[in-house]
């Protein structure tokens, strides 16, 4: 089975934190956060179905049928291609995928406005400037 695609949802998800980078305020809505992961999800389970199309996985048997009699095969010791069935379904890479775009850009985007929160929202340079006025006052 081919792995989930992934690349739709970091996509998304720079997309995402490029915006919040270039507002001043760092916050995004919940609604917001839940809207651009469902899009995020449907573009990958859009991607995941072209891929399937493109390039089924392909499952084989041994041998197309027959038996063993004493010692000797009868029967044809040829491989069978079927088409994948069970774990490896359509239905369920798709689903897969489109799980995988929601928990990407929102495990992402979550993880940045923790750090956002942890942070205080200070720049670097603001972090930096009291560490030399703290030096100047030393000397």
């Amino acid at each position: 089975m081919p792995t989930a695609p992934t690349i739709i949802p970091l996509i998304v998800a720079g997309v995402v934190l490029g915006s919040l980078l270039v507002s001043g305020k760092r916050t995004v809505t919940k609604k917001k956060l839940l809207g651009v992961s469902l899009l995020s999800g449907v573009l990958n389970a859009a991607s995941a179905f072209v891929v399937y199309t493109l390039f089924p996985p392909v499952t084989f048997s041994r041998f197309a049928g027959g038996s063993f009699a004493g010692a000797t095969f009868t029967g044809s010791s040829t491989f069978q291609f079927r088409g994948a069935g069970g774990a490896t379904s359509e239905p369920s890479f798709i689903l897969l995928s489109f799980l995988t775009g929601i928990l990407i850009v929102i495990v992402v985007v979550g993880a940045a406005l923790v750090y956002v929160r942890y942070r205080g929202g200070k720049t670097e340079e603001e972090l930096e400037e009291p560490k030399q006025e703290e030096v100047q006052e030393e000397i």
